[in-house]
């Protein structure tokens, strides 16, 4: 069934590591990353728009900020208690017992966007209305060529 879509891209400057990785990965490393998210309805809204970018921008843009001039670690790195020490603790975003891979990272962002989506978010004349748009991906560029996706 057709339906109409529309992409916020975020750009951030994040580092991260991976514990497991048998090779340079394993080291602190970084990623001009780019995000995109995709959301998608059925109708448009009185303004002609399914949303407005603003209100998607204002909607997520701290959250996938908090990645920008970060490192992100597997709270089981060996490394994790030597980078709380040079890092402040806005500088890290630990991971559960989980790699911070690219799709580890989309699915992150993919949850939280979704939260949002399905409660709504007013700020000034800028809302989305609960349940209004649905969350179709978020795809995370490690590279200009190689990316990560999480979504349907």
């Amino acid at each position: 069934m057709p339906s109409y879509r529309v992409c916020r891209t975020f750009t951030v400057e994040s580092g991260h590591m991976l514990s497991r990785h048998p090779e340079r990965c394993r080291f602190p490393h970084g990623h001009t990353r780019k995000i995109e998210v995709v959301v998608a309805g059925d109708e448009l809204d009185a303004n002609g728009m399914l949303v407005d970018f603003k209100a998607l921008k204002l909607a997520v843009q701290d959250y996938i900020e908090r990645y920008d001039h970060a490192m992100a670690v597997n709270s089981a790195d060996p490394l994790l208690p030597t980078l709380k020490q040079m890092y402040p603790d806005d500088a890290l975003v630990v991971f559960q017992d989980e790699e911070p891979s690219t799709e580890v990272i989309a699915r992150d962002v993919h949850d939280f966007v979704g939260c949002v989506l399905r409660e709504g978010f007013v700020q000034g004349h800028y809302t989305i209305p609960a349940g209004r748009v649905r969350l179709e991906r978020v795809r995370v560029w490690e590279t200009p060529t190689s990316w990560a996706e999480y979504g349907e």
